[in-house]
């Protein structure tokens, strides 16, 4: 990690105006640095800010009021630039609001990959199928140094994108002082408003079983006991500020390895397994598999063909009792997935030109991202139905931006 140099990390956030109905100025908010320096950013100058480019920055938001004291729970989000996240301003706020209810303390991270930390670094990753075998060029609306130039993986450029600033983001939250375990999601994440906390969403930091925390696949009413516990998404994890629960992001961010995050998170949760004595594994998810043929493996082909990525409760309640990777059993497995903050959930943007609302302001037009929004609010309701408004009023009402924000 040392390779990003200079992180400003004594960072705090202050919404200077919501601007996004009434006031035709538009959002602005300004970051307040540990030296006295202060930085505004509004829509008219966010896309001429590039210092988080070569010094990122993680901030966090301090309420003027809280009905809920702050606990040592964290909650991160990660934007590359001043610009996405003004394009995603109506979720952002949406979320700093649920954690002041939650008690959650709320770091916002800024910035990209160093220039010299694009590239992998391990040879586990370059001597890898997905790397020697397959040939993918992939487009980055994040990254803004290139823009929707072609990004990717090439046989002879191998570049991993910027989805993997989230890793030392984490490590980042986890330093600050009071904190001792950070939840993360992604920044276009949306809770319905209006909400009632989970009186159990911190349960995964509070019970202490676990040091990393990832959902896996869980099927209501099925017998979910051969599920694959490595088979997860990186949008939403918690991270415990402890030896090993720093260490795995550590590990996850040295294993970069393609421009999508979940090869390497597979491989690292699979040698976390192993070192806890799990599984057999020595690096075949690279060695055996490419990115597809690890996301579409099924536990008959695993248990025939790689029993070293079999790793599932029968597994874990006979070889590695206690293994401290989402762990909601304590010490008997539990097939049941951890809650990771389950009320604020990733959102699908609508289809057919329903994607974005046009903010018109007094000196330019900002392009804000609309969001599916289920009226029950779990993952499951929100895949199979999307429920949009094309008024924006409506949208970021739903959100509980007018009705809550008072700044």
């Amino acid at each position: 990690m040392s390779g990003f140099g200079p992180i400003d990390v004594a960072c705090t956030i202050h919404v200077a105006r919501v601007g996004l109905l009434d006031d035709k100025r538009g959002p602005a908010l300004t970051l307040k640095f540990h030296d006295g320096e202060e930085l505004s950013i509004s829509t008219e100058n966010a896309h001429n800010i590039d210092r988080f480019i070569t010094r990122p920055a993680l901030c966090e938001y301090v309420p003027k009021h809280r009905t809920t004291k702050a606990t040592d729970a964290g909650l991160v989000m990660v934007s590359n630039s001043p610009s996405y996240l003004l394009r995603l301003w109506p979720p952002f706020l949406n979320k700093l609001l649920y954690a002041t209810d939650a008690g959650l303390r709320t770091f916002l991270w800024i910035g990209e990959l160093p220039d010299g930390l694009e590239k992998p670094s391990s040879q586990a990753c370059f001597e890898s199928v997905q790397v020697t075998q397959h040939h993918r060029q992939l487009r980055s609306f994040y990254d803004s140094r290139h823009g929707v130039a072609p990004r990717g993986f090439d046989k002879m450029d191998e570049t991993a994108s910027n989805h993997y600033v989230k890793m030392p983001a984490v490590l980042a939250a986890l330093a600050a002082p009071g904190i001792e375990g950070v939840y993360y999601v992604d920044l276009d994440a949306v809770t319905r408003y209006p909400w009632t906390v989970d009186p159990l969403f911190a349960s995964e930091h509070t019970n202490k079983f676990s040091d990393v925390s990832f959902k896996y696949g869980f099927v209501e009413g099925a017998d979910n006991s051969g599920t694959l516990r490595w088979k997860v998404h990186g949008s939403r994890f918690y991270a415990r500020n402890s030896i090993k629960g720093r260490a795995f992001f550590a590990n996850w961010f040295s294993n970069r390895c393609t421009f999508k995050d979940q090869y390497s998170l597979w491989h690292t949760i699979l040698n976390f397994a192993a070192s806890e004595g799990c599984v057999d594994y020595a690096g075949e998810i690279y060695s055996k598999l490419r990115y597809l043929d690890a996301k579409h493996l099924k536990q008959d082909k695993a248990l025939k063909d790689f029993p070293m990525l079999v790793l599932d409760c029968a597994h874990i309640d006979e070889k590695c009792p206690r293994f401290p990777f989402a762990n909601v059993g304590g010490d008997s497995c539990d097939v049941h997935p951890p809650r990771l903050i389950d009320q604020v959930y990733h959102h699908t943007i609508p289809q057919e030109g329903h994607g974005t609302f046009e903010v018109p302001l007094s000196s330019s037009t900002l392009i804000v991202e609309n969001a599916c929004i289920s009226t029950v609010g779990t993952p499951l309701v929100n895949t199979t139905r999307c429920e949009h408004t094309d008024s924006l009023r409506a949208h970021v009402e739903r959100l509980g931006i007018p009705a809550r924000w008072n700044s």
